[in-house]
C-alpha cells in the first residue's frame, strides 16, 4: 500500500496556492502539487491573514487552517511547506523544527543573511530533519543532464555567461545564480555594480553589474558574468545564456519556458566562420517542476532518494549572492 504523508502549508498567497483552481489539470503551486500527487495529505494551512487561510481551507478542501504554527501544533505533519514572504522564511524555518517534520520545503532564498542560513542548515541537520528548497529548475531531467555534460567537460571551456531578470536579486535573479552553479561550479573573482533598483525590497534590490568568475571546468579558466536587472512596474524578463567552447544554452521568454541548447558549427556560406547553429528548443514547464519537486520528495521520505535541491545547495547559492550584491557600485 502506498504510504501517505500529511502536510502544512505555511502561508495563503500565490505559490502557496493561488496560482492553480482545483480544475485542470496543470500544477504552479504547493497546495496542488501535494493534493494531486496521492502520496500526500494536506492536513492545514496557515496564514497571519486569517480570511487568506479560510478561503485556502474552502477552495482546497483543507480540514484545518489557522494564522500561526501554534494554533495546529496539536497535529502531527510529516511535512512543513514554507510559502511565506522572503523576509519571513528564517523565523519559519526555525519554528518548524519544534513541529518535527521528516521534511520542510521552503521557497527561496532560506535567509536574507547567509550566517542565518548557515545555522538553519546546520540545526536541520542535527535534528535529522530533510531540507528542501525550490530553486524549480533543479528537479527538472532536463537540466540535471545538461549540469552532468557541462561538469564533465563535454561542452568545453566555460566562455561567458549572461542573465536578465526582476524583481529582487535574491528573489528572482538566485534562479540563475544557482543554474550556474549546477552548470559552472563558479568562484567569484571580482565585480561591480552599476545601477540598482528597489522594485521588490529595499532589502532585495535589483541590480545590474558585472562579474569575473573561475570556473571548475575543464582548467578553471575566468570568464565574464553580466547580470541585467529590469524594474518589474515595467517589464518582467527572466533569459538565461551560458556559452561553452561548443555548446550555448539558453533560457527565454514566457519568464524562461523555452530552453535552447545549440551546438557550434562552421557557417555553411562563410567557411572558416563558427556560430551556434546546431539548435534544440523544448518547452520548460512550470506544471512539471512543481510535480518533479513533489514526487521527489515523496521519494526522499518512502525510498530514502536523495533531493536534488537542498538547504546546502541553497546556501551556496546564497553565499554567491551576497558577495556580488555587496560589490562597489561604479
Amino acid at each position: 500500500m502506498t504510504p501517505q504523508f500529511s502536510v502544512l502549508i505555511c502561508g495563503a498567497g500565490n505559490i502557496a496556492h493561488r496560482f492553480d483552481t482545483p480544475e485542470g489539470e496543470e500544477i504552479f503551486t504547493h497546495t496542488k502539487g501535494f493534493m494531486r500527487h496521492g502520496g500526500f495529505r494536506v492536513a492545514a494551512i496557515i496564514d497571519e491573514q486569517i480570511e487568506r487561510a479560510r478561503e485556502a481551507a474552502e477552495i482546497w478542501n483543507i480540514p484545518h487552517y489557522g494564522k500561526r504554527l501554534e494554533d495546529v501544533s496539536d497535529h502531527l505533519f510529516d511535512v512543513i511547506s514554507i510559502c511565506t514572504p522572503d523576509a519571513t522564511h528564517n523565523q519559519y524555518l526555525r519554528a518548524a523544527l519544534a513541529l518535527e517534520p521528516k521534511l520542510v520545503f521552503c521557497e527561496k532564498p532560506l535567509s536574507a543573511s547567509d550566517d542565518e542560513a548557515s545555522a538553519l542548515v546546520d540545526l536541520y541537520r542535527y535534528a535529522d530533519i530533510h531540507l528542501a528548497v525550490n530553486y524549480s529548475r533543479r528537479w527538472l531531467s532536463d537540466f540535471q543532464e545538461l549540469s552532468k555534460q557541462a561538469l564533465s567537460g563535454a561542452f568545453g571551456k566555460l566562455i561567458s555567461a549572461r542573465i536578465k531578470y526582476y524583481k529582487g536579486f535574491l528573489h528572482n535573479a538566485s534562479h540563475f545564480v544557482d543554474l550556474l552553479q549546477m552548470l559552472t561550479e563558479p568562484r567569484l573573482q571580482v565585480g561591480a555594480i552599476s545601477h540598482s533598483i528597489a522594485d521588490f525590497s529595499e532589502d532585495d534590490l535589483t541590480i545590474s553589474g558585472t562579474a569575473r568568475m573561475e570556473s571548475a571546468i575543464a582548467d578553471g579558466s575566468s570568464f565574464p558574468f553580466m547580470f541585467e536587472g529590469y524594474d518589474s512596474r515595467l517589464m518582467s524578463p527572466i533569459e538565461l545564456e551560458v556559452i561553452f567552447e561548443n555548446t550555448a544554452i539558453k533560457l527565454e521568454e514566457l519568464n524562461g519556458s523555452y530552453l535552447t541548447v545549440a551546438k557550434l558549427r562552421e557557417n555553411e556560406t562563410y567557411p572558416g566562420f563558427y556560430e551556434f547553429s546546431d539548435r534544440t528548443t523544448t518547452c520548460v514547464s512550470a506544471s512539471l517542476a512543481m510535480q518533479s519537486a513533489v514526487g521527489a520528495i515523496y521519494n526522499t521520505l518512502a525510498q530514502g532518494t536523495m533531493l536534488a535541491s537542498t538547504g546546502q545547495t541553497a546556501l551556496e547559492t546564497l553565499r554567491l549572492c551576497k558577495r556580488m550584491s555587496s560589490f562597489p557600485t561604479i
